[in-house]
């Protein structure tokens, strides 16, 4: 019976013994993503009184925090238009046109569920 006992003793202290190690492992890996992390960006300085976009606004919310975003005046650009343009590069993609554009039903198709918006008036 004592030979059992020793064994399974054994056994357990077998067991137990790679999850801190494992645990060690996993501490490094998430101390060396967040390095690489905080490497892509540039320092906070450079971005300072800039928008920027909603990825890297949130990149600098988890690498700098809230406040400091606050401090330099960094904020979220807010998007007019999904940034590429219709009718052969004659147009933009927006939400609505302005008043000294017309939407162009022929090359609509290219901006999803925006208008495509070419200068001028059609009369």
């Amino acid at each position: 019976m004592e030979r059992k006992s020793f064994l399974s003793a054994i056994f357990i202290v077998l067991l137990v013994s790679p999850a801190s190690i494992m645990a060690k492992t996993f501490e490094e890996v998430n101390d060396t993503r967040n390095k690489r992390q905080a490497q892509a960006l540039l320092p906070i300085a450079s971005y300072a009184g800039l928008a920027v976009s909603p990825p890297v606004f949130a990149a600098l919310v988890t690498a700098y925090g809230v406040y400091a975003l606050y401090r330099y005046n960094i904020r979220r650009e807010n998007s007019v238009h999904d940034s590429h343009s219709c009718a052969n590069n004659r147009g933009w993609c927006r939400p609505t046109c302005y008043s000294y554009e017309y939407t162009d039903w022929f090359n609509n198709d290219v901006c999803g569920s925006y208008r495509c918006c070419r200068p001028g008036r059609r009369g």
